[in-house]
């Protein structure tokens, strides 16, 4: 699967392990990567008008990626989002799910699974 060179991709997460190896397979398959250790850092750095896809875990300190999610979404409606999870109860509170602009995966991230979330996203109008 090789990916355009035109698509540049935000990561968002306060783990550093992931954040490289996310980076290590988007940029495998032609995305460009930015990483960020913090929402405030990608909110502050304006790589949001660059960017063409988000994602970004959902438990991070300070600001969640939910809140994230509504401060991107002020800025950017159709933003397409991924937002990460290990958390089990997901489901149970009503986040499960996908639609045109935004898809939940559960961590460990299966990459097939992760590019294919991309590719659809990336193909519905903004």
């Amino acid at each position: 699967m090789t990916a355009q060179t035109s698509h540049t991709l935000a990561i968002v997460d306060d783990d550093k392990r992931v954040l490289e190896g996310l980076q290590e397979l988007l940029e495998s398959v032609g995305y460009a990567a930015k990483t960020f250790r913090s929402p405030s850092a990608f909110l502050d750095s304006g790589a949001l008008a660059g960017c063409d896809c988000v994602i970004t875990d959902i438990k991070m300190d300070a600001m969640d990626g939910f809140e994230l999610e509504q401060e991107v979404r002020g800025q950017e409606p159709g933003m397409p989002m991924i937002l990460m999870t290990g958390r089990t109860d997901i489901e149970d509170r009503g986040y499960a799910g996908a639609d045109n602009h935004r898809v939940f995966m559960r961590k460990p991230l299966n990459s097939q699974a992760l590019l294919q979330a991309i590719t659809r996203l990336l193909a519905f109008p903004r």
